[in-house]
């Protein structure tokens, strides 16, 4: 199970403070304070949530999860926010395929929340499509299975025919033999 989430803003006291509120969570926190640092270390993280403020002024949270989403798609991205503008917000939904937003000031519960729905999402995704492949795999393995069955019975029907075949040519010659002989004892008699 992947229990790692980053958290993403330029502002430090908001990074101790979700730092603090994660202390006795079953959750490792890693928090940044550049969107361009964060970036660097996720390849090696490998989180399963990342947490970004949107108004950060190295790079804006929708680029920074726009990133994520094209680098490591099955990360779950969850916007912090503290404006309501709509129009940003649209464009961070369609550019990041953010899971939920958060709004500034945020309760620790909806963020605890939202952290841990966005970490079982994850674990799903993953579940599934380890699954998914493990279907595949055996789904391939009984095609090649059935195919070499398929091969085995039309060797076996070809022998069945070719044995049929020579059973009824046996038979006819047995027959003709045996037709053969009773003539020779009818003609045998009537001598």
């Amino acid at each position: 199970m992947n229990n790692k989430v980053v958290f993403v803003d330029d502002e430090k006291p908001i990074l101790d403070s979700i730092t603090r509120a994660f202390r006795n969570e079953p959750y490792k926190i890693y928090a940044f304070d550049d969107p361009a640092t964060a970036l660097e270390e996720i390849h090696v993280i490998k989180p399963a949530v990342v947490i970004s403020d949107r108004m950060m002024p190295a790079m804006d949270g929708s680029e920074f999860l726009e990133k994520i989403r094209i680098r490591w798609p099955s990360v779950v991205r969850i916007m912090l926010t503290g404006h309501s503008d709509i129009d940003a917000t649209i464009t961070v939904i369609n550019k990041g395929h953010i899971f939920r937003f958060i709004n500034k000031p945020w309760s620790k519960a909806e963020l605890k929340m939202s952290v841990k729905n966005g970490v079982d999402h994850f674990n799903l995704s993953m579940e599934n499509k380890q699954m998914s492949r493990a279907i595949k795999q055996k789904h391939e393995a009984l095609l090649a299975l059935n195919n070499g069955l398929e091969g085995r019975l039309r060797s076996c029907l070809t022998d069945v025919e070719e044995t049929g075949k020579k059973y009824k040519e046996l038979n006819r010659r047995l027959q003709e033999t045996l037709t053969a002989i009773l003539t020779d004892i009818e003609q045998a008699k009537g001598s």
